[in-house]
């Protein structure tokens, strides 16, 4: 596991270095006479790497690593740009479960986050949350979003948009008795999902309210 840990790092982390490493490698195998099809492959698996090797670096230390806590210690805006945006680059400490502190870095053009989803969401500065790793080459982590408060937040909120959805259409149309049924439904709904059980603020409030709607 520590060979493939570092194997996923380098082309997640090295993507232009890994294309021309791999171009190279797909080369020599052709002049082995192996055939033109291994250059073809190699230079297919150089392509999609550059767009997903972050991506399945991050299933690999999901589904096979160890837990450890770590903050963000930096974050720095460079001058290079993917998607029309400015790359940022962070410096992190983290620490295994043996206690063991390492020090490494990522920036949100190779970043890996479980569960992979379209969107980037880096935790805050100082802000401790839940990663992956491999003992024996820490340095490639995984973060754990869900599993981490700063995305169990963003869970809540999502969930939180779905109730207040119904409820602006309830207050806007307050005799309206689909429109109560489906506000009281999305409030039970956020009450009973354990994935909003760290918010006890709402659900003490959305229970309040339910119990005053109802006959």
């Amino acid at each position: 596991m520590q060979v493939l840990s570092m194997l996923f790092y380098f082309l997640a982390q090295h993507s232009i270095l890994a294309f021309f490493a791999v171009n190279i490698i797909g080369f020599i195998l052709y002049l082995w006479k192996l055939g033109k099809r291994f250059m073809v492959l190699t230079f297919i698996f150089s392509v999609v790497n550059f767009f997903i090797g972050p991506l399945y670096n991050a299933w690999f230390l999901a589904k096979f690593g160890t837990d450890g806590i770590a903050i963000i210690t930096s974050a720095e805006e460079t001058s290079s740009m993917m998607n029309e945006q400015y790359i940022w680059e962070y410096s992190l400490l983290m620490k295994t479960a043996e206690g063991k502190s390492v020090e490494t870095q990522f920036t949100t053009s190779n970043v890996a986050i479980y569960p992979i989803r379209n969107n980037i969401l880096i935790p805050a500065e100082k802000q401790p949350f839940v990663i992956r790793y491999i003992p024996g080459f820490e340095k490639n982590i995984v973060i754990m979003s869900d599993k981490s408060d700063y995305g169990k937040r963003r869970i809540n909120y999502d969930h939180l948009k779905v109730v207040e959805k119904e409820k602006t259409k309830y207050d806007f149309s307050p005799e309206n008795a689909e429109f109560r049924k489906r506000y009281i439904a999305a409030m039970q709904d956020y009450i009973n999902n354990p994935e909003n059980r760290i918010d006890s603020a709402n659900i003490k409030k959305f229970k309040a309210i339910i119990q005053n709607m109802r006959p």
